[in-house]
């Protein structure tokens, strides 16, 4: 699975505790971040796609996969600098719906953009999931 690495120490909380408990410190957070930095910021992006991350987690994809797309269309408007991580973890949800070759191609695209920013730790993570992704498919074909 992937998950985002967002600022600060908010999502290593997340890790110890329950999904659902973390997702309702995700919507808290995300709702706070929207009304006093607005819904462009990359912040307020980066716990949209953590809110994703966690509800995926739930195994609850379809509402997992409108929080990752909407902070993925918002990242790429204001360009924002953690893009390749953000459509990484839009890549995690497709591959969890059995969307193989949409998420391949974000994959794709995420590890280019990662590369680029010569974010090795992503570049290595994204070619993880890569693979997973191409084992999953295969067991398909």
């Amino acid at each position: 699975m992937a998950v985002s690495r967002g600022k600060g120490d908010f999502f290593d909380v997340s890790l110890r505790i329950k999904p659902s408990q973390a997702q309702r410190m995700y919507e808290k957070a995300l709702q706070i971040s929207e009304e006093i930095l607005g819904e462009r910021h990359p912040q307020t992006i980066v716990l949209m796609s953590d809110l994703a991350t966690t509800l995926d987690a739930q195994g609850r994809f379809d509402e997992a996969c409108v929080y990752v797309q909407r902070a993925s269309d918002l990242a790429r408007q204001i360009e924002h600098p953690e893009l390749h991580m953000l459509l990484s973890n839009l890549a995690a949800v497709l591959m969890h719906r059995e969307r193989y070759a949409q998420a391949k191609e974000i994959y794709q695209e995420a590890l280019k953009r990662a590369e680029l920013k010569r974010d090795e730790v992503s570049v290595q993570h994204i070619r993880e999931e890569l693979a997973e992704l191409s084992r999953k498919s295969s067991h398909l074909a």
